[in-house]
């Protein structure tokens, strides 16, 4: 019987290899505050990486993105989970959309221009994304 299986092309978070790393801080970026706890998150998430051009990529460059520190921040765990896998106007919307965790999101314009930076450097998709969330910002997509 099979249990699991990989879909050809489908997400799989273990195919990126990250190899976490304890932050430097107890300050979460987004927030700006003090956690309790803190954990590495991917600006650009591996799902979205694989949703918007990573899946076709070799095993080595999808290592590569998801250890490079310029694609991490640190983040509160709470809010790392509630930001999940989604881009910047979902992130924002869920930070205060009443329906669980509310936390501000006090350097939302330096996630969309990392964000942004990340896309561009690995030449990732924009298709999925708000053009007014980064217009927003004065980032132009």
């Amino acid at each position: 019987m099979i249990t699991s299986a990989v879909v050809a092309g489908s997400y799989n978070r273990a195919q990126f290899y990250f190899q976490s790393y304890k932050p430097d801080t107890s300050i979460g970026f987004y927030t700006n505050q003090t956690c309790s706890s803190i954990n590495i998150d991917h600006v650009v998430s591996l799902k979205d990486a694989h949703d918007s051009g990573a899946s076709s990529w070799s095993t080595y460059k999808k290592r590569t993105f998801a250890n490079d520190k310029a694609n991490h921040v640190p983040s509160c765990g709470r809010v790392k989970s509630s930001k999940g896998s989604v881009g910047p106007k979902d992130f924002l919307r869920r930070s205060n959309d009443g329906k669980g965790l509310e936390y501000k999101i006090v350097r939302f314009c330096e996630y969309v221009e990392k964000y942004y930076a990340v896309k561009l450097k690995y030449e990732l998709s924009f298709g999925a994304n708000s053009k007014a969330t980064f217009q927003s910002c004065d980032v132009a997509i």
